[in-house]
This record gives C-alpha cells, sequence and structure tokens, in this order.
C-alpha cells in the first residue's frame, strides 16, 4: 500500500494531525473562557468537540483536497508544494491561537470583524501588544508550528521519499481507483458528511447553551462563510419574507403614534410629521425663548450590567448613577449591534443595523441622505460637532458623518496638551471632555449646537493615566482592568458635568448619554447574550425638563435616540427615523427594539418588553423571557409553548428588517428638500 498509494497515506496522516491540532486549539479556548462554562454540563462540552470535528474535518478537507491533487500531479515539486503547505498552514494555526481571544472579547468566532480590525494595523498592534499575553500565545503557536512541520517530515519520509519501483498496469489501476475514492471522501468530509444540504455554522448548534454551540465551531469556517456571504450574499432570505408592500404597512405600524401625521409617499415610504410629546412628558422650558442645545454622549462599552443605578453589585458608575438620579433613565435600553459602528450611526441616523449591512457607514449604499440628527438639526441653524479620543478614519466616521450634517470633527490629533495619551487610542475621556466644555462653551455664544461625544478610554488594553484619580479596583480576576476602565470612564463623565455646570450654556441644554454597546458578562442571558447589546440610556436636563428622576422600563434602543430628541426639542420636522419618541408613548406601550451582533451573524433579534425573539433567515424562530435582575436570567425556548405570540413577533422582526434593507437599497432614507 505504501508504494501504490503514497500520496493517499501521507495526506490521511496529515489529516491526523491537523484534526487534533484543531482539538488542541479548541481546548485552549475552553479554558481561556472558564468563566462561561460553570453550568454546563460535562456532557455537552464533550459533545461540542464530537460536533466540532465535522467543521475540523471539512476545514482539514478545503487544506488537503488541493495537497492531494497538487503533489500527483507535480512529482517533481513536492519539497515545494510541501514547504508552502507549511507556511500557510502556520499563518492559520497563528490566527487560530489569536482567536482564543478575538473570541473573550467578541463572544463569537472569527467573523467579518477580523477584516475591519486589519484595516487599521498600528493601532490594533498596539492594543494586542499592551492587553494581552502576547509571549505566551507567541510560544503557543511555536509548539503548535512545530507540531505541524514535524509530522510533515516525518510522513514524507515514510511515503513520499522512498523511491518506487516502476508500477505495473494493475497497480497504476489500483492507485487511480485509490486516489478517486480518497478524494470523494474528501468532498463529501469537506461537505460535513453524507446529507443532502454542505455543512452550515447552524449545524454547530446542538443545545440551548451558546458557548457549548460556539466551541463546537471552527473559527477558519465561519470567517470563510462570512467572507463568501459578503461577496455572495443577496440576503434572500430577508428581502423575500414577504410581498413588500405588506411589509411596509407592518413596519409604518411599528413606527407610527397616536397623532403622528402620515406623510408617505414612493419616494419617502416612512415619512411622517411626528406628535412630541405625551401626558407622561416631561416639559421643556427654554431659557431665554432660545433654541435648546444637544449633547450626545457615546460612552465605549457603557455596559447596563455594571451601572450601580441598574443594580450592579460594584461601584462602577457613582458619577453616572448621580445624574441618573436627575434625569429621566430607561432600564431596558439596548444598542442596535454590539461594535462602536453601529452605534454611531444608529444613535444619530436613527438606522437600525441590519443583516449585511453591519458595517455600513463604509459601504457604498451609505451615500445617501439620511433622516438623521445632525441633518435635521443643520436645516434649524444648529452648529454641529464631533468630538473623538481616536482616529475619524476608522470606520469612515467622518467620511460619513461630514455628509450627514457634522461641520467640525476634533480627533487624537487635534488635542492641545492632553494630560495623557494612550499609545493605541489617543487622548483621554478627560481630555475629549475638557477640550468639549471648552468648545461649548465658545460655540454657545453663537448660537444653539450639537455636539457629539465618543469615548474610548474603556477598551481593551484599558491604558489609563497614572495614578488613578480613585482607588485602584483590585479584585484578583481577569475582569479588574476593565473594571477600572469603566469607572475611568465614569470618573471623566462626572469631571465633564462638573466643568459643564459651571458654564452658561448647561441649562439650556439637552444631555443624552448612553452606550455604544455592551460587553459580554456571565451569566448568558438568551443565546442573544443581552449584556453585550444591555446599555443604559439617560436623558438629563436638570434647566429644561427639571431634576425629578424617573427610571422608566419600556424598551427603548439607539433608534429612539433621534425622534425622542426632536420630541423634546418640540421640532415637528418631517423624518423618517427607525425608531419612536419615547417621550410620546402610551403608559401601556412597552416599546420594541431589534438587534443584530455585528460581525456578519445571520441572527436577528425583536425584543418586546421582557420577551426576545431571535430568527436567521433559514432557521427556525426562539422566543425566550429575559430578566436583568439582579440577578439576570433568561428562560428556555418558549416558542413551542407560545406560538401565537411567537409568530406574530416573527412577522413584525421580518417586515421591520425587510423594509429596512429594501428602502436602504432604494436609496429612499432621506428627507423632501426644503426646511
Amino acid at each position: 500500500m505504501r508504494q501504490i498509494w503514497p500520496e493517499v497515506l501521507f495526506v490521511g496522516g496529515l489529516y491526523g494531525v491537523l484534526m487534533m491540532l484543531f482539538a488542541l486549539l479548541r481546548g485552549v479556548l475552553l479554558w481561556r473562557n472558564s468563566t462561561l462554562i460553570a453550568q454546563v454540563p460535562f456532557k455537552l462540552l464533550l459533545q461540542s468537540f464530537w460536533v466540532g470535528a465535522r467543521f475540523d474535518l471539512a476545514i482539514s478537507s478545503y487544506l488537503l483536497i488541493p495537497l492531494l491533487l497538487l503533489l500527483i500531479l507535480l512529482p517533481r515539486y513536492r519539497r515545494l508544494l510541501l514547504s508552502g503547505f507549511t507556511v500557510i498552514v502556520g499563518l492559520l494555526l497563528f490566527m487560530g491561537v489569536a482567536e482564543i481571544e478575538f473570541y473573550r472579547e467578541f463572544e463569537s468566532r472569527f467573523n467579518n470583524l477580523v477584516f475591519e480590525y486589519l484595516g487599521h494595523p498600528k493601532i490594533v498592534a498596539g492594543m494586542i501588544w499592551d492587553g494581552y499575553p502576547v509571549l505566551r500565545y507567541t510560544l503557543l503557536w511555536i509548539v503548535l508550528a512545530a507540531v505541524l512541520a514535524g509530522s510533515i517530515v516525518f510522513f514524507y519520509r515514510i511515503f513520499l521519499r522512498p523511491q518506487r519501483p516502476v508500477a505495473s498496469s494493475r497497480q497504476s489501476m489500483l492507485r487511480i481507483m485509490g486516489t478517486v475514492v480518497a478524494l470523494t471522501l474528501m468532498i463529501f468530509f469537506s461537505r460535513g458528511g453524507f446529507g443532502s444540504s454542505p455543512l452550515r455554522w447552524g449545524d454547530a448548534f446542538f443545545c440551548e447553551v451558546p458557548f457549548a454551540n460556539h466551541l463546537a465551531l471552527n473559527g477558519f469556517f465561519t470567517l470563510g462563510r462570512s467572507v463568501w456571504d459578503k461577496i455572495y450574499s443577496k440576503h434572500k432570505g430577508w428581502v423575500k419574507a414577504m410581498p413588500p408592500d405588506k411589509a411596509l404597512q407592518m413596519t409604518r405600524g411599528m413606527l407610527s403614534l397616536p397623532g403622528d401625521q402620515p406623510l408617505a409617499s414612493n419616494d419617502y415610504p416612512l415619512l411622517r410629521r411626528q406628535q412630541t410629546a405625551s401626558g407622561t412628558s416631561p416639559t421643556v422650558t427654554r431659557q431665554n425663548q432660545r433654541a435648546p442645545n444637544v449633547v450626545v454622549i457615546l460612552m465605549e462599552s457603557f455596559s447596563a450590567r455594571f451601572v450601580g443605578t441598574l443594580g450592579a453589585e460594584q461601584k462602577l458608575t457613582p458619577e453616572f448613577d448621580r445624574l441618573a438620579d436627575k434625569g429621566v433613565l430607561y432600564k431596558r435600553a439596548f444598542s442596535n449591534g454590539t461594535h462602536t459602528h453601529q452605534g454611531v450611526y444608529a444613535s444619530l441616523t436613527s438606522f437600525p443595523n441590519l443583516p449585511g449591512y453591519e458595517y455600513l457607514m463604509k459601504m457604498m449604499e451609505a451615500n445617501q441622505e439620511f433622516s438623521g440628527l445632525p441633518s435635521i438639526l443643520d436645516r434649524h441653524g444648529y452648529q454641529t460637532l464631533f468630538l473623538y479620543n481616536g482616529l475619524f478614519s476608522w470606520d469612515n466616521k467622518e467620511g460619513f458623518f461630514r455628509q450627514h450634517g457634522i461641520d467640525r470633527f476634533i480627533g487624537t490629533e487635534d488635542y492641545r496638551d492632553p494630560t495623557f495619551v494612550d499609545p493605541v487610542w489617543g487622548v483621554s475621556d478627560y481630555d475629549v471632555y475638557h477640550r468639549a466644555n471648552a468648545e461649548f462653551s465658545a460655540m454657545a455664544k453663537q448660537g444653539p449646537f450639537l455636539g457629539v461625544i465618543l469615548t474610548l478610554s474603556n477598551h481593551a488594553p484599558f491604558n489609563l493615566p497614572e495614578p488613578l484619580p480613585f482607588p485602584r479596583i483590585e479584585t484578583g480576576n481577569d475582569m479588574d482592568a476593565r473594571f477600572n476602565g469603566m469607572r475611568y470612564a465614569d470618573w471623566s463623565l462626572g469631571e465633564f458635568f462638573r466643568m459643564a455646570s459651571k458654564e452658561p450654556y448647561f441649562d439650556n441644554t439637552l444631555f443624552v448619554i448612553t452606550g455604544d454597546h455592551g460587553f459580554a458578562s456571565p451569566p448568558m442571558i438568551t443565546p442573544m447574550q443581552l449584556s453585550r447589546f444591555h446599555v443604559p440610556l439617560l436623558f438629563y436636563a436638570p434647566g429644561l425638563i427639571g431634576e425629578n428622576g424617573q427610571k422608566r422600563e419600556t424598551v427603548a434602543s439607539q433608534v429612539d435616540i433621534t425622534p425622542s430628541i426632536l420630541g423634546l426639542l418640540g421640532l415637528k420636522d418631517p423624518q423618517q427615523c427607525w425608531g419612536r419618541n419615547l417621550f410620546a408613548l402610551d403608559a401601556a406601550d412597552e416599546g420594541f427594539a431589534v438587534i443584530k451582533p455585528s460581525g456578519g451573524e445571520d441572527e436577528v433579534a425583536l425584543i418586546e418588553g421582557d420577551r426576545v425573539l431571535i430568527k436567521s433567515p433559514k432557521g427556525k424562530p426562539r422566543l425566550y423571557r429575559y430578566a436583568f435582575g439582579p440577578p439576570p436570567n433568561s428562560s428556555e425556548n418558549l416558542y413551542g409553548k407560545q406560538k401565537t405570540l411567537a409568530r406574530a413577533m416573527e412577522k413584525s422582526l421580518l417586515a421591520y428588517v425587510q423594509t429596512g434593507i429594501l428602502t436602504l437599497r432604494a436609496r429612499h432614507l432621506g428627507l423632501p428638500p426644503g426646511p
């Protein structure tokens, strides 16, 4: 056999090596995320490895099918081919090691987010070097690469190097037959088996425990699938869920409020003039008859899970808690995505994060008018300014928002004598707020303004000024860096309001504070992991709406921010917002939010009250109930027990997503001309 099928036996040996290496990477991923398996039965974890073997076999086949063919067709170049194969697989192993921390940060296997970060190599390299155990992982990679290279040399000496005698016609026939059989099997392995449908990422979801499902996946499979979907997907599952007219009608019903004046047409399908207030809305009292200023603060990774006024045990947010006692706080507010990119455009343009458009600001579809807050306030003569710690080239922020109503940008290179500069991201949150206060004071003398602040200090690798302006948090676990980052972000926020409260503009300004997104933390709240989306949303304006603090249970999301601000300002401009004025809802309205993870994942969820419906294009919907506690918790899948409710929510979700994608593609998101 060694003489008849040497290439087949050689490749068979490499199958075993690759399967072992992938299993080792899966094991390290399991160990690094051990906090997620406290309540997971050991049997499920074993099953993750068993299910994962299908994905590992598929990736191994993608690598070994070309190698087998080349070894047979180009026998004179075997050493060169094997050298190239060693380099390619070695690089893949390096990526596999890197995925261990990628998952820990995003609770997702490799996806499109990889390419977004690779677009900024200098920043990402600095973040990795400062924030992660690079040397330890490099040593792990060297060991894995050495095992790979040693195995290739070993199998080469056994199967390929010995000189074969001239084969008889019978041996040649057997060799051809063996190769055909081997290739047939490898093709089936690449499809995930002998089923009628090829392997899909959903085949890894064998249980109700998200981490066990994620563990079963192979990161190279998910990354390749993301690339394929990005190139070839036409989102047919979303845009053909129902007749477009029906989807549009349902979406209008979801967004319209009593008293709204519909103005829709073919060119402006969601155009309406919204009601500005309800009986429960705070009354805005203008100062000196001047139009109120607006400041929107988007805080990096400001997870509601760790906000004191929302029930957190850790004392990380005393400054925000103090503000919340005198404002209107939405306890069940959600980011529309899990990446800053989505949080920024959802909050300022009131357009949701949709499948296939997670990085909308960088796509050509964004080159159209939006019914956003900067655009509308610009029509009313507002000055507009965006302040940020980092580079505005990241995610095309400046390019996008300069087109959509923001006039001035202050980024990392525009700060004079900052107190601290993070070598990865830029100046500290305190420096951003200090500059913002000075700019707002000057702008207020010229007229009303819209100021947008996006912070960054609460981001890995959590480089903070030393000494810290508060006692360092040291609990002894690996969350300490994040806890100190969040505490510093909160301290900086408090410093800003201490400065701002002494300025004339303060009493005539509406401040809106929220997180760009949350971050994953145990326990798992539904398979969508709602802690990644749960953010505080605070409307704070002592001089305009008073200091009678309110905490509301209404479900809200970032797309509700723009219409709510317009409502509080009393502006009745026609708009096509994809959210609603939270202050004009009936008391019985539970609110809703449509959320989607970033990175190309297919699943989208609709939240209504304490219910979450999760849907993928071809998968069965799943319904859960959730509570943020304390302690946070969620139910089992209730779809079978509450089908009527689940089906109604599913129709609403499909209609909203379909209408959003079709309206975006048709370039019908803007506003009619005129003031």
